[in-house]
């Protein structure tokens, strides 16, 4: 086999990579539509969340952004210390 062979090395190898950029993907949208369908609160400097999305636990309502506070939408896609990883 050619070694830049676009083939897995490893049986599931390839699939994985590929279902963890459309994750990614998927994520980054949805981070992008709950900021484009926010408010932003001149007088308190908010930035205040219209939509509910249960995948990145943001509640309608929510505040996303103020001048103490900067909610990490991104959170979902970092390892926790507790989670193992399959080799």
């Amino acid at each position: 086999m050619p070694a830049n062979s676009s083939l897995p090395v490893e049986d599931g190898e390839a699939p994985t990579i590929r279902g963890q950029v459309r994750i990614q993907n998927i994520i980054g949208k949805e981070v992008r539509q709950v900021i484009e369908k926010s408010y932003k609160d001149r007088q308190l400097g908010e930035l205040v969340s219209l939509v509910e999305s249960v995948l990145l636990d943001v509640d309608q309502g929510e505040v996303l952004r103020s001048p103490g506070y900067d909610r990490d939408l991104l959170a979902v896609l970092r390892r926790r210390p507790g989670w193992k990883h399959k080799n």
